[in-house]
């Protein structure tokens, strides 16, 4: 994880004496802003996720569909490309509830209630479907380099890992509180509550963890931004930046237009943040630029 803080930045916050908790909202403005670069037509059906593939150079976007916890098998993955025009509205169907998802070897892996659906990015064709036991709410994925998926249930509390073509519960307590975005760099992972808005890091070896900052209600997507810092979006319709200090600013709020801001990604081979808006049912992408 880099370290280093532009000292522009630390001249800023020297000057209007901010607190030193590290979990609090700057006033001053943030370092970087969002500018909209498209906005796909709303053709999608309660989109959950978006996420950049650069070696498809395509953008998936999960679909709930009817917004259930039922096993009902209308929700889709779409092909969107990279100006924002969809490629293939149903490109796979059959899924239920698709939320968080992620890429390793060319293959797709979604969130779908209680089991872990293995997509074929070349084909789109199924290539498993993995059962969690006793899972409710499979949210969001993360993969690390050797291919283990660890998958959040948010109703369970848990932390589920595929591996092997088998699941097992890996973490069954995560503090008692509803994880949602789940984000995994090197020896830590980073995990979003959205049921306290906190948003702590997460030792894997040890299984601890430790408190970064909170705030953030209905905390959802995390996604890698630039320099060591991080986005974390709130479902409500607010994206964040996060120093790895934990001090953070919000650069996006659309509650009071209704539209959600919910599993982000960054697509950093297009400079662009995408964001699913579930009920709003469009993707929206901006550019991150310095001020």
């Amino acid at each position: 994880m880099k370290r280093n803080i532009l000292s522009a930045i630390s001249i800023t916050l020297l000057s209007v004496g901010l607190s030193s908790c590290s979990s609090s909202l700057f006033t001053a403005r943030a370092p970087i802003e969002m500018q909209q670069a498209w906005a796909s037509d709303n053709i999608f059906k309660t989109p959950e996720s978006a996420l950049f593939d650069p070696q498809r150079n395509v953008i998936y976007v999960s679909n709930i569909n009817q917004t259930s916890d039922k096993k009902d098998g209308d929700g889709f993955i779409s092909k969107l490309n990279t100006d924002g025009e969809v490629e293939e509205l149903y490109w796979v169907t059959g899924l239920s509830n698709p939320r968080g998802m992620d890429v390793h070897n060319n293959v797709l892996y979604v969130a779908d209630t209680d089991e872990i659906v293995a997509i074929s990015t070349q084909t789109g064709a199924v290539l498993g479907r993995y059962e969690a036991e006793k899972a409710k709410y499979l949210n969001d994925v993360a993969i690390d380099n050797t291919g283990n998926v660890y998958v959040t249930d948010t109703d369970q509390k848990r932390i589920y890992l595929l591996r092997n073509g088998r699941v097992s519960t890996w973490m069954d307590n995560t503090k008692r509180e509803k994880p949602n975005g789940i984000y995994l760099e090197g020896d830590r992972m980073i995990v979003a509550f959205m049921s306290s808005g906190r948003v702590r890091l997460l030792d894997p070896a040890t299984k601890n963890f430790s408190e970064w900052t909170d705030g953030i209600k209905a905390a959802d997507g995390i996604a890698e931004a630039t320099d060591g810092a991080y986005l974390i979006s709130s479902w409500d319709g607010e994206v964040y930046y996060v120093m790895e200090t934990g001090k953070k600013w919000r650069l996006l709020n659309t509650k009071d237009k209704n539209i959600n801001a919910a599993d982000i990604s960054y697509a950093r081979q297009l400079g662009l943040v995408l964001v699913p808006t579930f009920n709003d049912n469009r993707v929206v992408a901006y550019r991150l630029s310095t001020r």
